[in-house]
């Protein structure tokens, strides 16, 4: 049983109210975080959705802006001759673009800009052949005006971007070159969280712009990249990982630049405001902490104060002190449990005193029944020896009483041999008597034939009874001396069973009862012959009274073997095919003086016999199972050596 540590009742409530009042603020703030989490992930979604959109819309407005400046531009230089296009081109009005540059149908470049390079340079490049560049042969082809995508322009010799469009019928395209980083301004003034980082990708998925400057370090973000590439459908939340960050990114893609605008926010512990509702249901839980070890002794002392005023009223009292009544708290269940101690307290003073005067009538009451007891304990002592000798007596009287059966029946038994002899030696006389006769009138042949073919009948005859009364006297005087005196002795089983099987044929002379024998003839047994003979009867006997009644025919199986798993042991088994026994009788068959015939002949004795001479003398074990209307099989299992006993005269 285990021991259970008891604590002081003060430290038991401040662990409890302690306990209690973290768990409610644990599952409180699990609460919390469960609900807010999800809710403040929910609203990032929708404003990266809502982000997305207002950049893209707002860089769109930006660069049609741009378009417009390049087209005034363009359509200006259209309609001056073609000596005077580079020298009007050489003084921009506006300086909104890196480098432009007209170039002929025909891909040969007429005149270029280019910021902070000398005029110089710029002669150097007409005739350059650009026939072969995309942006070219796409805004040859197109009435609108065609963004590029982030690539190596041959004509500033910068990483930039660039829009083209077709300035006159004649095919003439111009091209403008510009920093889409340094014209849009990538802030978090339209967004509805500082939070929300955007970015500008071209269809390669290389960083045109981004408002983070960790990530304008980079050209290429290929987490960002895999997602969007093939995306042109409707902003579509997802979810990516970016150094070790985990993003909640929205993307647009524009059909108009055919680039990508995206809009992402850091989600779990690395978004700004999860992590803050963390840090203050950590920093609750913690003030919790802290208010709960100052508070709780406080209130465990405010709360035991009173109990320990009850607890020593209540040990004093039980000591036998008598106290005036405690004044009235402000706890009503205090009150009530001093009310009830008090009457208690007077209930145990007027028992005490009742228990005082019962105990000196007591005392007289249990030196009375004391000699009483006495007395009674001689009579029961002596009536038990009484009952242990009536048992032995008994014991012994069933014993004798087999005997004298067994007498009884060798007896009759005899007597069918003995009267066939005397017969055929009264028949052997008067034949002699009738031989002399013959043998005096004078003797024929056949007469002497007739008479020696008569002596020769009647003497087999003799012999065959006499033989046959010599084996029952035989056996039975084997069997007495073996049930009259228990010498131990060296024995066939095979033997003894037939002696037992011969002695018990007056019994069955009568019934319509076979025994059959199944029996190993070479087993020996260094035991008690008489006793085991006794065993074999006593079972057969038994089964002739219980299982059967006088006119049902029937078989009783003797087997005997070696006994399974065993090498030192033999297994007798006694089975019949009668009527068998209920469970509630089979519980009770060797209890001593339990039969089912009492008043009938049955003493109750046989089987407790038997089982006593199996586990005492034999040094063996018996068992008995049944089922109603199916027979009886009793197994008993005895060493081939049985245990040392003196031998019992």
């Amino acid at each position: 049983m285990k021991i259970i540590r008891p604590y002081r009742f003060r430290t038991w409530l401040i662990l409890l109210l302690f306990a209690t009042s973290l768990f409610t603020f644990l599952v409180v703030g699990s609460v919390i975080l469960l609900v807010k989490i999800p809710q403040i992930s929910n609203a990032h979604q929708a404003s990266i959705t809502k982000a997305v959109s207002e950049i893209s819309d707002r860089v769109e407005t930006v660069l049609n802006f741009l378009e417009a400046d390049l087209d005034l531009v363009g359509h200006a230089l259209s309609h001056l001759p073609h000596d005077e296009i580079q020298h009007a081109i050489s003084h921009p009005s506006k300086g909104r673009f890196d480098a432009f540059y007209l170039v002929h149908k025909n891909g040969e470049l007429a005149a270029a800009y280019i910021r902070d390079e000398s005029e110089t340079r710029w002669h150097e490049l007409a005739g350059l052949d650009l026939s072969q560049n995309m942006l070219f042969q796409e805004a040859s082809l197109s009435n609108d005006a065609v963004w590029s995508d982030r690539y190596l322009s041959v004509v500033s010799g910068h990483v930039t971007e660039a829009v083209a469009m077709r300035i006159s019928d004649n095919g003439d395209v111009i091209i403008g070159e510009l920093s889409i980083r340094n014209q849009i301004n990538l802030d978090h003034s339209f967004a509805s969280s500082q939070s929300i980082s955007f970015s500008v990708l071209d269809s390669n998925g290389e960083i045109i712009a981004d408002s983070d400057p960790e990530s304008l370090k980079q050209t290429f973000l290929p987490q960002v990249s895999a997602l969007i590439q093939n995306d042109h459908q409707r902003s579509i939340v997802r979810h990516v990982t970016i150094n070790d960050i985990e993003y909640d990114i929205a993307s647009k893609f524009s059909n108009i630049l055919g680039w990508h605008f995206t809009a992402r926010i850091s989600t779990g512990r690395h978004n700004p405001e999860i992590s803050s509702l963390i840090e203050i249901v950590i920093a609750c839980f913690g003030g919790s902490l802290i208010i709960g070890l100052i508070m709780v002794p406080f209130w465990a002392r405010a709360m035991v104060s009173p109990l320990n005023g009850i607890v020593e009223h209540a040990s004093r009292t039980a000591r036998g002190v008598t106290l005036p009544p405690r004044k009235k708290g402000a706890v009503l269940e205090f009150n009530r449990l001093l009310a009830d101690l008090d009457r208690l307290a007077t209930a145990v003073r007027i028992r005490q005193q009742e228990l005082g005067r019962l105990n000196d009538g007591l005392e007289m009451r249990v030196r009375e029944r004391t000699a009483e007891l006495e007395h009674i304990n001689s009579e029961l002592s002596s009536t038990v020896q009484a009952l242990n000798l009536t048992q032995d007596e008994l014991v012994q009287s069933e014993k004798m009483a087999a005997l004298g059966r067994l007498v009884a029946g060798i007896a009759h038994e005899l007597n069918t041999p003995l009267g066939n002899g005397r017969m055929a030696v009264s028949t052997l006389s008067d034949q002699n008597a009738e031989f002399t006769r013959l043998l005096e009138q004078g003797l024929r042949k056949s007469d002497l034939n007739d008479y020696l073919a008569q002596v020769q009948n009647l003497t087999t005859m003799i012999e065959r009874n006499i033989m046959r009364a010599g084996d029952l006297v035989s056996s039975f005087k084997q069997v007495a001396v073996d049930r009259t005196s228990s010498h131990r002795r060296k024995f066939s089983i095979a033997e003894v069973i037939d002696e037992i099987i011969l002695t018990l044929t007056p019994s069955l002379k009568n019934r319509p009862i076979r025994i059959q024998k199944h029996v190993d003839a070479d087993i020996t047994l260094d035991s008690f012959p008489g006793e085991f003979g006794q065993i074999i009867t006593n079972l057969v006997d038994n089964a002739l009274i219980h299982a059967f009644d006088a006119d049902t025919p029937g078989t009783v199986s003797i087997h005997a073997s070696p006994a399974p798993d065993r090498d030192d042991a033999i297994l007798l088994e006694i089975r019949d095919d009668g009527r068998g026994m209920e469970q509630d009788v089979l519980d009770h068959i060797f209890d001593p003086f339990f039969t089912t015939r009492m008043g009938t002949g049955g003493t109750g004795l046989g089987l407790s016999i038997t089982a006593n001479a199996v586990s005492s003398l034999l040094g063996g074990t018996i068992c008995a199972s049944s089922t109603p209307g199916q027979g009886t099989c009793f197994r008993v299992i005895c060493p081939l050596v049985a245990p040392a006993h003196a031998n019992k005269a």
